[in-house]
């Protein structure tokens, strides 16, 4: 997807399923009405794979968690660059520590920090979750080539991107990191991609 999954599509998934719970900061099933089109944030890598789930039933098409390779190389295209949009930082192109806004902004708002593939807000915002179980050798695996890695010996799920909260050196294409999948907080969300059938 262009962008991560706002609040107000997550509010959708929210009122249609009985079982989910929606985010802590929310009103029942109304995120603040300020930041609909912010990234939502407090999912688990368990919350944002139910509404990839929700979203494929309910538009017929084959929507899920990008895959970690899929996630960098829709970050950095095929140049190997350091940020989505070049190698030299650039603080006015994306929501992390050093722009001092203390959350979320709404998706979008850096168009100067687009991918080479028209994606935003790759870089900051927030920490995406990823399909991948986390695996240290990441970068040496062979079975990487394929869409998904399914190997849970870690325990732990891919997140990209960096946050809102988070320091430069940590929204690089290549920056990585890792958490239980049950976990949740502020800095927490995820985009789609889809499948396509062969």
């Amino acid at each position: 997807a262009k962008t991560p999954v706002t609040n107000a599509q997550y509010a959708e998934f929210v009122r249609d399923s009985v079982l989910v719970k929606s985010p802590k900061r929310w009103q029942g099933d109304e995120p603040p009405p300020d930041k609909l089109n912010h990234s939502v944030v407090e999912v688990s890598w368990h919350d944002a794979v139910a509404y990839c789930k929700w979203l494929a039933a309910i538009t017929s098409n084959p929507y899920r968690l990008p895959s970690e390779a899929e996630w960098e190389k829709g970050a950095r295209g095929t140049d190997e660059r350091i940020y989505p949009w070049g190698n030299h930082w650039d603080a006015k192109r994306c929501n992390t520590l050093e722009g001092g806004k203390g959350g979320t902004t709404p998706v979008g708002v850096y168009p100067g920090g687009a991918s080479p593939y028209g994606l935003l807000d790759m870089a900051g915002n927030v920490w995406e979750w990823c399909r991948d179980w986390y695996a240290e050798d990441f970068y040496t695996r062979s079975q990487n080539t394929e869409p998904f890695c399914n190997d849970p010996q870690s325990g732990l799920c891919v997140l990209r991107g960096g946050g809102w909260y988070s320091h430069h050196s940590y929204v690089r294409c290549a920056s990585r990191y890792r958490s239980p999948p049950c976990y949740s907080d502020d800095q927490l969300g995820f985009r789609v991609a889809a499948f396509p059938s062969i």
